[in-house]
């Protein structure tokens, strides 16, 4: 189906197959008597809008990628464990910043969304990488890295070992809390990986 195909290219960032894929599913409701369904397809979809947004000729995604975010805020502000992490992750994606991503991560954290915080690690680095912050870059892209194969997104890690050559020999040293997340301005006891 188009909402599993989003999910894939987002994960696997292919903006040419997000773009696709949102032409298709734009025309889906936003509704659907199946919650788990309807839930994926909005996060998948949001996302995909936010990131793809940007390019020309699809400054009108920005608007759908809107209202899976009205969606899922809605869910969360009615108390919804499960769509509090997604939200914050779109709201990181309309408007990426650190303490957006860090929320995100968080709310991950909280809720042991394995899959969700390997994505949003993986974005924050991203953004980190534009504000020239390559070491706090690495950092997020490493725990992505260990995050999808806790998640079993093998294949994903194994793209993120191949982009990145210092994952190779990278080593988690133990799981970290949300309190020392990357980019944090809290003080980190130890840092999550080593490159030894």
């Amino acid at each position: 189906s188009s909402s599993l195909r989003v999910q894939l290219a987002f994960v696997f960032w292919n903006e040419t197959d997000m773009i696709n894929l949102l032409t298709i599913l734009k025309t889906y409701p936003l509704r659907d008597q199946f919650v788990a369904r309807l839930h994926n397809r909005l996060a998948f979809t949001g996302l995909a809008a936010f990131a793809v947004c940007h390019h020309i000729g699809c400054a009108s995604y920005k608007a759908l990628g809107e209202k899976c975010l009205g969606h899922f805020k809605f869910l969360s502000m009615s108390g919804s464990v499960n769509a509090r992490p997604v939200y914050l992750f779109l709201k990181s994606m309309k408007s990426p910043s650190r303490d957006a991503f860090r929320e995100a991560i968080e709310a991950c954290v909280e809720g042991n969304f394995v899959n969700i915080e390997a994505m949003v690690n993986e974005r924050y680095a991203a953004f980190l990488r534009e504000e020239k912050d390559e070491a706090a870059s690495n950092d997020c892209i490493a725990n992505a890295y260990f995050l999808y194969q806790d998640w079993g997104a093998h294949a994903k890690a194994l793209q993120l070992s191949k982009d990145h050559d210092f994952l190779k020999k990278a080593k988690r040293k133990r799981a970290r809390s949300f309190v020392n997340t990357i980019g944090s301005n809290h003080k980190i006891a130890s840092r999550t990986v080593s490159n030894t």
